[in-house]
């Protein structure tokens, strides 16, 4: 059959051949054009009587971005019609111009599942613990270098900042001495008490003295005043060094040739380690009195017994282990609020974050070298 006109405009040449709309744009397809051709993209607009559609492209020569727009919306136009679209005279420059517009299928990611609850539960612990390896191998590396620092001052003594060291002194030991002087009192009256009721089911009054006695200086004394420090100082220490972060004032050291290590960390290391076992002396007489105060008030003893049988049943090596451990604690807990402090980002935030993990980092580092000190001196029958 001959080729007939249906309708023609400025836009497009419109014609019918054999049931079959043609459809050849006359326009230059550019965003120029772009509201002239929004005039005929409705396929109702264009022809109501034919369910197929032959798009000619062969006259359009100039073209930009609007011709996928073009293409786009007169096949989402045919599909809400039912009628069947047919493209020719398209170019293979132009092919491949709509082609690198237009997104492929399989660039599209398909769209995936959602998790469930036990899913993310495994997901958050691995997550978790990836985090806890990484600040792990961190705190390891600055542990090792701080050593070295410390190796360092046998050689080079004068390389530490000396004057810093007396108020840190100051301030994380003889500041923490009523506090923990206090608190290990108390736990010497509660030990001694709880001992009491115990020991005088068996007529073993006495024996008081070195459940006390060896319970404070080995354990208690020293444990308790590293937590108490560990929530004074280690914490100080973590905010004043994170605030110092924060200010960039640790970045205006370094542009200065100052090591930060040498210049903040090692005095606050230092006081803390030579503060330690002087808190313990104290504590462990606080506790001791405290015991003999709940002994003397519950049990049918005397000062005299207690105190004799306290010199039988303690031994240097159980006030020393306790010494001793207490400036390994005293280390730990600087090294931790330096640490922390230096880990810092950010702003207040993260200071106040910081600030908490080194109390929770550092009363956990405590409990577990004492755990590992207490299989150590059973092992080697101290």
């Amino acid at each position: 059959m001959a080729k007939s006109k249906v309708k023609s405009s400025d836009v497009f040449d419109l014609g019918v051949k054999d049931e079959v709309l043609c459809l050849t744009p006359l326009l230059p397809l550019t965003l120029k054009n772009a509201a002239e051709y929004d005039k005929y993209l409705d396929v109702d607009k264009i022809t109501s009587k034919s369910d197929r559609i032959v798009l000619d492209m062969a006259r359009v020569k100039i073209y930009d971005s609007f011709l996928v727009i073009f293409l786009k919306s007169l096949k989402e136009s045919c599909k809400e019609k039912n009628t069947i679209l047919e493209e020719k005279g398209i170019s293979d420059r132009m092919e491949s111009f709509i082609s690198a517009l237009t997104p492929s299928v399989d660039s599209q990611e398909p769209e995936r599942p959602r998790a469930g609850f036990f899913h993310h539960w495994v997901s958050n612990i691995g997550i978790a613990f990836k985090l806890i390896l990484k600040d792990t191998k961190s705190f390891i590396e600055f542990f090792g270098l701080l050593l070295l620092k410390f190796m360092n001052l046998l050689i080079r003594p004068w390389d530490m900042r000396w004057k810093d060291f007396p108020f840190h002194f100051l301030r994380s030991g003889v500041n923490a001495l009523p506090i923990s002087f206090l608190i290990v009192f108390l736990i010497g009256i509660i030990t001694g008490y709880q001992g009491a009721l115990q020991l005088a089911q068996f007529g073993a009054d006495i024996y008081i003295a070195d459940l006390i006695g060896i319970s404070i200086t080995r354990e208690l004394a020293p444990l308790m005043t590293a937590i108490l420090v560990a929530g004074r100082s280690g914490s100080a220490f973590a905010a004043e060094i994170g605030t110092m972060k924060v200010s960039e004032e640790i970045d205006a050291l370094d542009s200065m040739g100052f090591d930060p290590i040498k210049f903040l960390v090692l005095p606050r290391v230092a006081s803390v380690m030579i503060a330690m076992p002087i808190l313990v002396i104290f504590a462990d007489i606080a506790g001791i009195g405290g015991g003999l105060i709940a002994a003397l008030g519950t049990l049918d003893i005397t000062l005299t017994g207690y105190l004799n049988e306290l010199n039988r049943a303690l031994s240097y090596w159980d006030l020393f282990t306790g010494l001793g451990k207490s400036v390994v604690f005293g280390f730990l807990i600087a090294t931790v609020g330096c640490f922390r402090g230096l880990q810092v980002k950010g702003g207040a935030e993260s200071v106040g974050r910081f600030t908490t993990a080194s109390v929770v980092s550092g009363v956990l580092l405590i409990i577990l070298s004492d755990a590992v000190f207490t299989f150590i001196f059973q092992v080697i029958g101290i």
